[in-house]
């Protein structure tokens, strides 16, 4: 039975009682929800719980949420939690309820070299292309970075020695981040890259950050003489047999995050991220998709545009920014198979005064209930 996106027979009277109900006569039971539905209390008050009930969780670190982890408040057997990311960055707490819920990550993790060595994944070139803020877009990160401190400031140490983000902190910093993800420069960036690399036939995958920054990238790429398509859940045509003709014929699919989780495109061979989270989680699913196998398919290429400052003594508000792009990137690099894409990192980083061993992801969880 499927409940949510449209499905209503699970509010039947006695319906989604019987189907979860632990009666071994009714035979066995499937019921399909989304978190959304499953978290409400309408939901939750008809399902007939107990020890007889198996619960997944498809991407789990969602559930942590505080709106989708009532859902965990549900007494049920045996429970399975799924993601490649189980932890929710920037959100301890939510992270403690995941992992209390689930009883931990069950051991050994399977690396991403892991997955390549079995085959399952492709192996992977990467190319870092370095990227400076506008004047313009620089001053808008040094306001926004005033705000955060000023709100960070205001809280009290918690048992850690740490101040606690709040809620507007979050927004401030998802707010600052975006001003990085929308860099002007990477319009012309995406230009250069295609109109020296795209070859027909091809499957490449553009992320943007938005419908503003995907239009740009269209507009930019049609100048070229090139032709990029489009796909959003918001566009106007069929999403459908746009990614169909996409995945029988190649050529360039300009995209927003709703790839992110649940498409399966294997034939991508290339990947130009435009735009990242500091999450962690959205590069590596990122760099996920692009490395799926598909007949004839042995390697994956991936472009990546990182936002450096000209200089951290001279623009210190941007030491966070670069600490979150440097992250990613030397992430990228290291399972790469081509290695001197991490010696220029560590290169870059040098020239600006950072020190690449000590960096650490300083994400936040950005939550996509679409």
């Amino acid at each position: 039975m499927l409940a949510g996106a449209g499905h209503t027979k699970w509010k039947s009277p006695s319906r989604l009682e019987g189907m979860t109900s632990p009666n071994e006569g009714f035979g066995g039971r499937v019921t399909l929800a989304t978190m959304a539905t499953a978290a409400s209390d309408a939901f939750r008050m008809r399902v007939a719980q107990g020890e007889h009930l198996l619960l997944v969780a498809d991407e789990v670190h969602q559930i942590g949420s505080l709106e989708n982890s009532r859902i965990l408040g549900l007494n049920t057997g045996l429970r399975l939690g799924l993601s490649a990311t189980p932890e929710r960055y920037g959100d301890p707490d939510g992270t403690h309820r995941v992992l209390s819920y689930f009883e931990g990550i069950i051991p050994p993790p399977i690396t991403l070299m892991d997955a390549v060595r079995a085959g399952r994944l492709v192996p992977y070139e990467y190319f870092p292309h370095p990227v400076r803020l506008s004047a313009e877009e620089a001053e808008t990160w040094r306001e926004v970075s005033h705000e955060v401190t000023l709100e960070v400031a205001k809280q009290k140490t918690d048992s850690s020695g740490k101040k606690p983000l709040t809620e507007r902190a979050k927004m401030l910093l998802i707010k600052r981040a975006r001003i990085a993800k929308k860099a002007h420069a990477k319009v012309d960036l995406a230009r250069k890259i295609l109109r020296e690399n795209f070859n027909a036939g091809e499957h490449w995958l553009v992320y943007c950050e938005d419908a503003d920054q995907l239009g740009a990238v269209l507009v930019a790429l049609r100048a070229d003489g090139l032709s990029p398509t489009e796909y959003h859940s918001s566009m106007t045509g069929d999403r459908d047999a746009t990614m169909a003709w996409f995945r029988t014929f190649g050529g360039i699919l300009v995209s927003i995050r709703c790839l992110d989780e649940g498409v399966d495109i294997p034939s991508v061979s290339h990947a130009l991220i435009l735009a990242s989270s500091q999450n962690p989680r959205q590069f590596i699913q990122r760099r996920g998709r692009v490395l799926r196998t598909a007949p004839g398919k042995t390697i994956a290429v991936v472009h990546d545009a990182i936002v450096v400052p000209i200089h951290v003594d001279d623009e210190p508000e941007q030491a966070a920014l670069l600490q979150s792009e440097m992250s990613r990137a030397i992430e990228f690099a290291h399972t790469a198979i081509n290695k001197m894409a991490a010696a220029e990192l560590r290169a870059i980083a040098a020239e600006l005064g950072l020190d690449t061993s000590a960096l650490e992801f300083v994400g936040v969880e950005e939550e996509d209930n679409g």
